[in-house]
Order: structure tokens, then sequence, then C-alpha cells
């Protein structure tokens, strides 16, 4: 890798291997690069590869040198796999490695102005993490998680300068989804979520900003609430877990990448839904404990394809099929998404 000069953001910086993303101006640049990574995981490899196909520099740090070894040809597939699929442009990420640069601790990403933390969902970790990086970095550099859960007023609770804290949920696969949740605590600053929100749109995403900081953002509160109540209707013996899946598969499974429940609704009809609602509601699961087929799948030591086990049987030949299955499906819906997004359906 050619050795690339970065200082502090509060001095000159001389980044000569860093490639220009054309569609950025240079102000914006400066205010977002480098861009900073902590964690290499699944999650980690894909917000990578993600930030190096729009052509940003990234420095990326990983407690573990093997593991930050290892996602250098994950992320050189997946980015292959966008040239090839026509998300970006051969041009852009064939020198990537010269804007990649793995750090061996928290405080050699001190030069980056945008640094985003996807480690797991461990607090005290998180807590350590921001402490290293609030003492290395820049007081203006924003600091976002990808938590997927924990609220961001917690977060940024007792932090040197809390209002440059955010959340950035991305999902997976991160390089391929336009899906980007962004969440303000109740300190974050509208500096912070402008630039956050600027970076998901670099990143090709179609992000949604919440109003106020709330415990599983959006996505998963509404992804939880029907994950429960699958749980128990099989747990009731009303369907079998294949029956479940199959039913959602074809009705909200049909819909749901064209229309939210709100939009379905209009296209639908709202006073049925009222009056199914006055008897259904009371009737739906609202336990607060883990349910009982789910506790019951982690204490068998299950964790799905990752160890051909789960609430499907797999062997390892069929659960790479199914990972396989589940990269290819979320490039087609990446471009059924943008052929029916709702500003070019308005627009028509």
């Amino acid at each position: 890798m050619p050795k690339t000069e970065v200082r502090h953001p509060d001095k000159a910086v001389s980044t000569g291997a860093c490639s220009m993303n054309p569609a950025m101006p240079a102000r914006e640049r400066e205010q977002i690069e480098p861009v900073g990574l902590i964690g290499l995981g699944l999650m980690g490899r894909g917000i990578a590869s993600c930030l190096l196909s729009q052509g940003l520099e990234v420095m990326a740090y990983n407690r573990t040198a093997r593991r930050a070894q290892e996602s250098i040809p994950h992320i050189e597939e997946a980015l292959h796999e966008l040239v090839r699929r026509k998300l970006a442009p051969r041009s852009r990420v064939a020198k990537w490695r010269e804007r990649f640069h793995l750090v061996g601790s928290v405080q050699e990403l001190s030069p980056c102005r945008f640094v985003i933390e996807s480690v797991k969902e461990d607090l005290p970790l998180k807590r350590r993490i921001y402490g290293e990086l609030e003492a290395a970095v820049a007081a203006r550099t924003v600091i976002a998680s990808n938590t997927s859960s924990l609220p961001i007023t917690v977060l940024q609770a007792g932090r040197r300068r809390p209002e440059r804290f955010i959340g950035m949920h991305w999902g997976e696969p991160a390089q391929i989804m336009r899906y980007l949740e962004v969440i303000p605590g109740r300190q974050t600053s509208p500096r912070a979520v402008r630039l956050t929100r600027r970076l998901a749109e670099i990143c090709g995403k179609e992000p949604t900003v919440l109003r106020q900081d709330i415990r599983g953002f959006l996505s998963n509160r509404m992804m939880y609430a029907m994950i429960r109540e699958a749980c128990y209707l099989v747990e009731a013996g009303v369907a079998d877990i294949a029956t479940v899946d199959k039913s959602f598969r074809n009705d909200m499974g049909w819909w749901a990448l064209l229309a939210g429940p709100f939009r379905w609704m209009d296209l639908t009809g709202i006073p049925a839904y009222a009056a199914v609602m006055e008897g259904l509601l009371p009737k739906l699961c609202n336990t607060k404990s883990v349910p009982r087929l789910l506790r019951d799948m982690t204490a068998g030591g299950a964790t799905g394809i990752a160890n051909a086990k789960g609430f499907y049987r797999y062997t390892k030949a069929s659960a790479r099929r199914w990972e396989r299955a589940w990269v290819d499906f979320t490039y087609d819906m990446r471009r059924l998404a943008e052929k029916y997004a709702e500003k070019k359906i308005e627009r028509e």
C-alpha cells in the first residue's frame, strides 16, 4: 500500500492516496474525510465496502489484527461484485487499497473527521471506545454509532462533546441496501445530523431521519413486533414455522418494498383497517419476555446459517446457497426499489 501522510484535521492534511468523489463538493469532503471505522466484523466490512465504492478514504480499526486482515478479501470481493453489477464504476474502485488504511489503535484514527463505530451491542465496550476516541479526534469530528437498539441519548451521556454523537443504523448487506436510519440523541447538533445524512446520500442510501431518539428506532421496533407475533403463532400451535414464513413472504413480503404501512392503507382502503383493529388488537401477543421458541434455539447453540443450525435444517452447501440467494435477492430488490422510488412515481 502506498504510504499516505495524514495529519490531524486541525492542521494541514496531505492525503496523496485519497481519491476524490466527483459527486461530493470539496467543502463537504473536507468535513467527512478521512472516514474512520471501528469494527470489521460482518457489518463493518460491508460499511467499509460501501464507503470505498464511493471513492472515500477510510481508516479502520479492529481490536484483533487477524480479523482486520481477514476483512481485506471480503471487501475486495464485495467491491468486485458492485462493479460487476454496475453499481460502482471500475475506475473509482480500481485503487481502493490506496484509500483503505488499517490502523493498530483507536488513537491512530485522530485524522478522521467522521467516525463510524460498529462493534457489538455492549454498552460498557462502546463507552470505553468513545472515551479513547474523544481523546484522539478533533472537537468537530462526528461520532456515529451503528447500534441497532441502544438509545443514542444513553450513548452520548457523560461525553465531552455529546452534540457530535449520533446513530447511523445500517442494513445488511451494507454495501447494497438503500436502507439507513439516522437517529439524533437529545443533545445531537443539527450539524451532526446534516453531515450524517449527507454521508448516507453520498453512499447511495435513502436515509430515514428520526425526529427523536427511541429504543430500537423505527425499523427494529416494527420488525420485532412482527417476530414476537410470529413466535406466538408457532408456540400456540396455530401454524408451523414454514407456514408462518410462507404467509409472511406472500403477503407483506409482496408489497412492503413498494409501500410502507401507511401508503398500503391508502392503496387498499383505510376504513377496513380501523374496523379490523377493534377486534384484533386485544388478541395480539404483547408479552414482554423473549419468546420460548427463541430461548430454546439459543440455548441449543443455534445461530442460523452461520453454523448450519437454525429454525430449518441446513447442510454446509445449502447454507451457502441461502447466503448467496440473500445477496442476489438484495441486488434485485435494490433495482426494484430504484425503479419504484416514491419521488419517481410522484414525478410521473
